[in-house]
């Protein structure tokens, strides 16, 4: 799947999708050393992903009617947070 690289989530039409989920990671493979948030639709990932160098800079690209929810025990290695 290629990345759709974008630098917020401003003109991104979420009015199809189940549940529109922001996931948070911090050096995965394909993008090395950054922050990189990725839509997905409730557990499907989308193309489309916002990368930014700090933790700070996604924060304050996420949505503001999305509640952030804490990293789970279970989650990959590489996730920060979620944005539900």
């Amino acid at each position: 799947m290629k990345q759709h690289i974008l630098d917020n989530f401003t003109n991104v039409d979420m009015r199809g999708f189940q549940m529109p989920v922001i996931a948070v990671f911090y050096n995965t493979s394909d993008i090395p050393n950054k922050y990189a948030a990725r839509l997905f639709d409730l557990n499907l990932p989308t193309n489309i992903v916002v990368i930014k160098d700090t933790l700070e800079e996604i924060q304050n690209i996420i949505p503001k009617h999305l509640t952030r929810m804490n990293r789970q025990p279970d989650d990959h290695p590489t996730v920060i947070e979620t944005w539900l």
